[in-house]
């Protein structure tokens, strides 16, 4: 014998939240945040699978003494004897 199952609907509740700039500024803070996050582990899993491959990723500090060298080397013309 098979027994009968009612299923009756619940009655939704309307959730009534107003939107403020005080709840914007704390969504865009939390979305900043997360954003953040995603990045800082980007970049570390980036450097793993460089070490990976075998190919080294530039850190800011080399980075930012190759753009140094080549400042110098592109202001001071080279003199070529012949």
């Amino acid at each position: 014998m098979v027994k009968k199952i009612r299923v009756l609907d619940e009655p939704i509740q309307e959730v009534s939240e107003e939107v403020t700039l005080e709840t914007m500024y704390e969504l865009a803070k939390t979305m900043d945040w997360k954003l953040w996050e995603i990045l800082q582990i980007m970049q570390r899993f980036e450097k793993k699978i460089s070490v990976l491959d075998g190919v080294g990723v530039p850190d800011e500090k080399e980075t930012e003494e190759a753009n140094s060298e080549q400042s110098t080397t592109k202001s001071t013309p080279k003199v070529v004897k012949k």
